[in-house]
Protein backbone atom coordinates (compact mmCIF):
# COMPACT_ATOMS: atom_id res chain seq x y z
CA UNK A 1 0.00 0.00 0.00
CA UNK A 2 1.23 3.43 -0.86
CA UNK A 3 0.97 6.68 0.93
CA UNK A 4 -1.80 7.74 -1.65
CA UNK A 5 -3.56 4.72 -0.54
CA UNK A 6 -2.81 4.79 2.94
CA UNK A 7 -4.22 8.04 3.10
CA UNK A 8 -7.74 7.24 1.32
CA UNK A 9 -8.17 4.24 4.08
CA UNK A 10 -7.61 6.22 6.78
CA UNK A 11 -9.96 9.36 5.97
CA UNK A 12 -12.68 6.53 4.43
CA UNK A 13 -12.47 5.40 8.26
CA UNK A 14 -12.61 8.35 9.93
CA UNK A 15 -15.76 9.49 7.83
CA UNK A 16 -15.29 12.48 8.76
CA UNK A 17 -14.25 13.35 11.94
CA UNK A 18 -11.18 14.57 13.12
CA UNK A 19 -10.35 16.85 10.02
CA UNK A 20 -6.96 17.67 11.72
CA UNK A 21 -5.24 14.18 11.91
CA UNK A 22 -5.98 13.75 8.47
CA UNK A 23 -3.81 16.88 8.19
CA UNK A 24 -1.32 15.53 10.34
CA UNK A 25 -1.23 12.06 8.49
CA UNK A 26 -0.34 14.22 5.28
CA UNK A 27 2.68 15.45 6.71
CA UNK A 28 3.88 12.36 8.26
CA UNK A 29 3.69 10.62 4.65
CA UNK A 30 5.44 13.37 2.90
CA UNK A 31 8.17 13.99 5.43
CA UNK A 32 9.25 10.04 4.52
CA UNK A 33 7.19 8.04 6.99
CA UNK A 34 6.05 4.53 5.60
CA UNK A 35 2.49 3.55 5.60
CA UNK A 36 3.26 0.16 6.88
CA UNK A 37 5.08 2.00 9.76
CA UNK A 38 1.75 3.03 10.97
CA UNK A 39 -0.38 0.08 10.75
CA UNK A 40 -3.22 -0.87 9.64
CA UNK A 41 -5.44 2.14 8.40
CA UNK A 42 -8.56 0.91 10.30
CA UNK A 43 -6.62 0.66 13.60
CA UNK A 44 -4.56 4.05 12.87
CA UNK A 45 -7.84 6.02 12.47
CA UNK A 46 -9.46 4.53 15.55
CA UNK A 47 -6.48 5.73 17.17
CA UNK A 48 -6.90 9.38 15.89
CA UNK A 49 -10.85 9.61 16.23
CA UNK A 50 -11.91 12.10 18.46
CA UNK A 51 -15.26 11.90 19.92
CA UNK A 52 -15.20 15.73 20.35
CA UNK A 53 -14.98 16.64 16.87
CA UNK A 54 -18.38 16.75 14.60
CA UNK A 55 -19.16 13.40 13.41
CA UNK A 56 -19.88 13.43 9.43
CA UNK A 57 -23.08 11.47 8.63
CA UNK A 58 -24.18 10.92 5.30
CA UNK A 59 -25.73 14.31 4.01
CA UNK A 60 -22.50 15.30 5.65
CA UNK A 61 -20.59 14.55 2.36
CA UNK A 62 -21.44 17.35 0.26
CA UNK A 63 -19.74 19.29 2.82
CA UNK A 64 -16.61 17.74 3.84
CA UNK A 65 -13.56 20.29 3.28
CA UNK A 66 -11.13 16.85 4.17
CA UNK A 67 -12.22 15.08 0.93
CA UNK A 68 -10.83 16.20 -2.33
CA UNK A 69 -13.41 14.71 -4.21
CA UNK A 70 -16.02 17.06 -5.90
CA UNK A 71 -18.25 14.22 -6.96
CA UNK A 72 -19.58 12.01 -3.79
CA UNK A 73 -22.21 9.03 -3.62
CA UNK A 74 -25.33 10.34 -3.71
CA UNK A 75 -26.72 10.92 -0.30
CA UNK A 76 -30.45 9.53 -1.18
CA UNK A 77 -30.53 7.43 -4.89
CA UNK A 78 -28.27 6.42 -7.53
CA UNK A 79 -25.98 8.91 -8.74
CA UNK A 80 -23.29 11.78 -7.85
CA UNK A 81 -23.99 14.66 -5.23
CA UNK A 82 -21.32 17.74 -5.65
CA UNK A 83 -19.33 17.85 -2.22
CA UNK A 84 -19.42 21.92 -2.19
CA UNK A 85 -16.79 22.28 0.81
CA UNK A 86 -14.17 20.36 -1.50
CA UNK A 87 -14.95 23.35 -4.27
CA UNK A 88 -14.60 25.96 -1.93
CA UNK A 89 -11.19 24.59 -0.82
CA UNK A 90 -10.22 24.66 -4.43
CA UNK A 91 -11.22 28.18 -4.57
CA UNK A 92 -9.58 29.13 -1.99
CA UNK A 93 -12.49 29.82 -0.10
CA UNK A 94 -11.25 27.85 3.50
CA UNK A 95 -8.74 24.97 3.92
CA UNK A 96 -9.44 21.10 5.10
CA UNK A 97 -8.63 21.52 8.23
CA UNK A 98 -10.94 25.03 8.91
CA UNK A 99 -14.00 22.68 10.04
CA UNK A 100 -13.47 21.65 13.76
CA UNK A 101 -15.23 21.33 16.92
CA UNK A 102 -13.38 24.49 18.21
CA UNK A 103 -14.43 26.63 15.02
CA UNK A 104 -17.91 25.30 15.46
CA UNK A 105 -18.24 26.06 18.98
CA UNK A 106 -16.81 29.59 18.69
CA UNK A 107 -19.03 30.50 15.69
CA UNK A 108 -22.12 33.45 16.83
CA UNK A 109 -25.13 31.93 17.21
CA UNK A 110 -26.48 34.63 14.62
CA UNK A 111 -23.80 32.95 12.36
CA UNK A 112 -25.60 29.19 12.99
CA UNK A 113 -29.18 30.69 12.24
CA UNK A 114 -28.15 31.46 9.01
CA UNK A 115 -27.58 27.74 8.17
CA UNK A 116 -31.05 26.96 9.61
CA UNK A 117 -32.46 29.84 7.85
CA UNK A 118 -31.74 29.24 4.47
CA UNK A 119 -33.83 26.61 4.05
CA UNK A 120 -36.69 28.21 5.74
CA UNK A 121 -36.28 30.90 3.16
CA UNK A 122 -36.18 28.59 0.36
CA UNK A 123 -39.53 27.23 1.95
CA UNK A 124 -40.89 30.71 1.90
CA UNK A 125 -40.04 31.51 -1.79
CA UNK A 126 -41.84 28.30 -2.80
CA UNK A 127 -44.74 28.82 -1.01
CA UNK A 128 -45.42 32.46 -2.34
CA UNK A 129 -44.41 31.35 -5.70
CA UNK A 130 -47.05 28.29 -5.85
CA UNK A 131 -49.38 31.00 -4.70
CA UNK A 132 -49.20 32.83 -7.64
CA UNK A 133 -48.87 30.01 -9.79
CA UNK A 134 -52.44 28.63 -8.50
CA UNK A 135 -54.37 31.93 -8.63
CA UNK A 136 -52.66 32.41 -12.28
CA UNK A 137 -53.43 29.12 -13.59
CA UNK A 138 -56.61 28.18 -15.47
CA UNK A 139 -56.88 24.86 -13.73
CA UNK A 140 -53.55 23.38 -15.21
CA UNK A 141 -50.06 23.84 -14.86
CA UNK A 142 -46.42 22.55 -16.08
CA UNK A 143 -45.02 19.21 -14.61
CA UNK A 144 -42.04 19.37 -16.94
CA UNK A 145 -40.02 21.40 -19.14
CA UNK A 146 -37.76 21.05 -22.02
CA UNK A 147 -33.54 21.91 -22.62
CA UNK A 148 -34.85 25.42 -23.10
CA UNK A 149 -36.99 25.02 -19.83
CA UNK A 150 -40.30 26.01 -21.95
CA UNK A 151 -42.86 23.52 -20.50
CA UNK A 152 -43.55 19.96 -22.25
CA UNK A 153 -46.13 18.39 -20.19
CA UNK A 154 -48.98 19.94 -18.35
CA UNK A 155 -51.20 18.27 -15.16
CA UNK A 156 -53.79 19.77 -12.17
CA UNK A 157 -52.71 22.81 -9.69
CA UNK A 158 -52.00 20.51 -7.15
CA UNK A 159 -50.14 17.55 -8.91
CA UNK A 160 -47.92 20.49 -10.72
CA UNK A 161 -47.36 22.47 -6.95
CA UNK A 162 -46.84 19.47 -4.65
CA UNK A 163 -42.66 18.39 -5.76
CA UNK A 164 -41.63 21.59 -5.49
CA UNK A 165 -43.51 22.90 -2.07
CA UNK A 166 -43.09 19.12 -0.63
CA UNK A 167 -39.18 19.57 -1.23
CA UNK A 168 -38.50 22.84 0.04
CA UNK A 169 -40.96 22.57 3.06
CA UNK A 170 -40.28 19.26 4.32
CA UNK A 171 -35.91 20.00 3.48
CA UNK A 172 -36.71 23.06 6.01
CA UNK A 173 -38.68 20.77 8.66
CA UNK A 174 -35.94 18.44 8.21
CA UNK A 175 -32.96 21.04 8.68
CA UNK A 176 -34.49 21.88 11.99
CA UNK A 177 -34.27 18.42 13.78
CA UNK A 178 -30.58 18.80 13.93
CA UNK A 179 -28.64 17.26 17.61
CA UNK A 180 -25.90 19.73 17.44
CA UNK A 181 -23.30 21.93 15.70
CA UNK A 182 -22.01 19.41 13.81
CA UNK A 183 -25.67 18.09 12.27
CA UNK A 184 -26.83 21.33 12.29
CA UNK A 185 -24.26 22.29 9.92
CA UNK A 186 -24.00 19.56 7.32
CA UNK A 187 -27.78 19.45 7.56
CA UNK A 188 -28.14 23.25 7.28
CA UNK A 189 -26.20 22.73 3.80
CA UNK A 190 -27.80 20.08 2.22
CA UNK A 191 -31.27 21.55 3.26
CA UNK A 192 -30.29 24.60 1.59
CA UNK A 193 -29.72 23.01 -1.90
CA UNK A 194 -32.76 20.67 -1.57
CA UNK A 195 -34.92 24.05 -0.54
CA UNK A 196 -34.09 26.46 -3.18
CA UNK A 197 -34.05 23.58 -5.44
CA UNK A 198 -38.00 23.15 -5.06
CA UNK A 199 -38.34 27.07 -4.64
CA UNK A 200 -36.89 27.02 -8.03
CA UNK A 201 -39.06 24.62 -9.57
CA UNK A 202 -42.09 26.59 -7.98
CA UNK A 203 -40.63 29.98 -9.61
CA UNK A 204 -40.53 28.43 -12.82
CA UNK A 205 -44.26 27.14 -12.46
CA UNK A 206 -45.37 30.60 -11.92
CA UNK A 207 -42.97 32.39 -13.84
CA UNK A 208 -44.77 29.88 -16.74
CA UNK A 209 -48.19 31.74 -16.36
CA UNK A 210 -46.94 35.16 -17.18
CA UNK A 211 -44.74 33.86 -20.36
CA UNK A 212 -46.85 30.89 -21.59
CA UNK A 213 -44.82 28.50 -23.37
CA UNK A 214 -41.60 30.40 -24.27
CA UNK A 215 -37.95 29.22 -23.01
CA UNK A 216 -36.96 30.35 -19.65
CA UNK A 217 -33.10 29.39 -20.16
CA UNK A 218 -31.27 31.93 -18.20
CA UNK A 219 -33.94 31.75 -15.21
CA UNK A 220 -33.96 27.71 -15.09
CA UNK A 221 -30.29 27.98 -14.82
CA UNK A 222 -30.28 30.20 -11.93
CA UNK A 223 -33.19 28.58 -10.16
CA UNK A 224 -32.36 25.37 -10.22
CA UNK A 225 -28.04 25.28 -10.58
CA UNK A 226 -26.86 28.31 -9.07
CA UNK A 227 -29.17 29.49 -6.44
CA UNK A 228 -29.57 25.83 -4.94
CA UNK A 229 -25.20 25.79 -4.79
CA UNK A 230 -24.83 29.61 -3.57
CA UNK A 231 -27.62 29.11 -0.96
CA UNK A 232 -25.29 25.99 0.12
CA UNK A 233 -22.11 27.80 0.01
CA UNK A 234 -23.64 30.15 2.04
CA UNK A 235 -24.97 27.89 4.79
CA UNK A 236 -21.52 26.06 5.21
CA UNK A 237 -19.36 29.00 4.64
CA UNK A 238 -20.53 31.53 7.24
CA UNK A 239 -20.63 29.21 10.41
CA UNK A 240 -17.00 28.31 9.33
CA UNK A 241 -15.37 32.04 8.39
CA UNK A 242 -17.40 33.61 11.99
CA UNK A 243 -16.24 30.45 14.05
CA UNK A 244 -12.28 31.19 12.34
CA UNK A 245 -12.79 34.96 13.34
CA UNK A 246 -13.66 34.21 16.89
CA UNK A 247 -11.04 31.99 17.27
CA UNK A 248 -8.25 34.08 16.02
CA UNK A 249 -9.60 37.06 17.82
CA UNK A 250 -9.60 34.89 21.03
CA UNK A 251 -5.71 33.62 19.83
CA UNK A 252 -5.03 37.59 19.71
CA UNK A 253 -4.57 36.86 15.63
CA UNK A 254 -6.18 38.99 12.97
CA UNK A 255 -8.24 37.80 10.32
Amino acid sequence: MNSDDFYTAVRDHLRGRNPQALVDLRDLLDSGLRPEDLGDPADYAAMVSDTDIPRSSAYGRVWDPTNPNIFVRRVVGIGWDANLAAIAVKLGWMRPDDLDADVLDAAPESAMRVTTALPLLGAGIAVAASAVAAVRSDGRLPSGWDIGFRPDRYTGRVRALAPGVGMSVGSALWASRFTDRGDRLSRGVYASSLSFLGAGVSVLTARSTYRGELAQPGLGVVCLVVAPTAASLVAGLVPIRQGLRATWKEAGLHG
